[in-house]
């Protein structure tokens, strides 16, 4: 008959650790907490670092553009005023936009396009909006470029891209076009902080008692 084995022996003879032999957890919830929280914390650090180069790297992008636009500017700004215009009106422009943008009236443009000269800093604005257009079709692939700058940015505001240049923020029409992952409301922070209340809406949608749709004034109640 087999011999039992002893306590703290197992039946191969081998030592097995005894229940009072094991040694308690040193954590405590305490500890846990305190790991918990330090890793929250370089969580946040690397989270905070990630955005600001990922912003860093959006500055960088939008300052090569800016230079890029520029160095276009100056090489389109060399060729014939009038025929830069006519490149524009092949685009899809009107004369009334190409007016608005360049900042100048419509018969401003008929001289221009007659053949008559105009000021420096007005040929360099009509050869920006032209290199700027290049830009965005070579590099975005916007084939409908006018349509695209009269597209309003969002249907609560009527701001579109021409309103854009027309205010000199081709660098806005650039961030729109090239979309950092920012959406238009961004866009239109930078240009107009107050854009929400001056374009509110004076007419909400509301459930009518009989359950289908109806208006009313913003701040009328039912």
């Amino acid at each position: 008959m087999a011999q039992a084995s002893s306590i703290g022996q197992s039946p191969t003879g081998a030592s097995v650790g005894r229940y009072w032999d094991i040694e308690p957890p040193t954590r405590t919830i305490n500890d846990v907490v305190d790991e918990v929280g330090n890793l929250r914390n370089r969580t946040k650090l690397l989270a905070d670092d990630t955005s600001h180069l990922h912003w860093s790297a959006d500055g960088l992008h939008s300052d090569a553009l800016a230079i890029e636009l520029q160095a276009s500017t100056s090489q389109r700004a060399k060729e014939n005023l009038s025929e830069l215009l006519q490149e524009l009106n092949s685009l899809g422009f009107s004369w009334r936009a190409i007016a608005r943008i360049a900042q100048v009236s419509v018969p401003a443009l008929r001289k221009w396009r007659m053949g008559l000269s105009a000021t420096g800093e007005n040929r360099r604005r009509v050869a920006e909006i032209v290199a700027l257009c290049q830009m965005v079709f070579d590099k975005y692939l916007i084939e409908d470029v006018a349509g695209w700058l009269e597209t309003p940015l969002l249907a609560d505001a009527p701001i579109t891209g021409l309103d854009l240049l027309a205010r000199d923020r081709s660098d806005l029409v650039l961030r729109l076009a090239c979309d950092y992952g920012e959406n238009p409301e961004q866009i239109l922070d930078d240009l107009e902080p107050g854009w929400r209340d001056q374009y509110a809406s004076a007419v909400e949608v509301f459930a009518a008692p009989d359950g289908l749709p109806g208006t009313r004034l913003a701040d009328q109640e039912t």
